[in-house]
């Protein structure tokens, strides 16, 4: 059975070496769109552009993006809440999770002040909810 639990995600950036006008150049060509629409992805946030693919797969695919001189990370997509299970993982008190959105941020390896799903500074956002 084929493990369909990986994302592909869009860093956001261009590789070291490459331009951004000729990324943003490359990537319209390869996906038949107009360069326009392919700019707001560029903005240094992370954008999910596949879900639920195997590993190998977004792995096969983070290598094609990343020939054309875009940065994109294979992230494990999180248990879905609905899905019955409710045993929580070992490492369940290591997490750290937006406050507000609830997004898991330990796949970034390092902490994380800026969550990149809903945009929010954290510790701003704690301090507010303290007081």
């Amino acid at each position: 059975m084929e493990d369909k639990g990986y994302s592909l995600v869009f860093e956001g950036t261009v590789m070291p070496g490459f331009g951004r006008a000729e990324v943003i150049n490359r990537m319209a060509r390869r996906l038949g769109k107009d360069p326009e629409h392919i700019k707001p992805l560029f903005r240094d946030k992370p954008v999910t552009v596949r879900k639920g693919i195997d590993r190998e797969k977004a792995l096969d695919q983070q290598r094609i993006f990343s020939k054309m001189g875009v940065r994109c990370a294979v992230w494990p997509q999180p248990e879905d809440p609905r899905s019955g299970d409710t045993e929580k993982p070992e490492n369940a008190g290591s997490r750290q999770q937006c406050p507000k959105c609830g997004s898991d941020l330990t796949k970034f390896g390092t902490r994380v002040d800026e969550c990149p799903f809903c945009s929010i500074i954290i510790s701003k956002y704690s301090q507010v909810r303290r007081q």
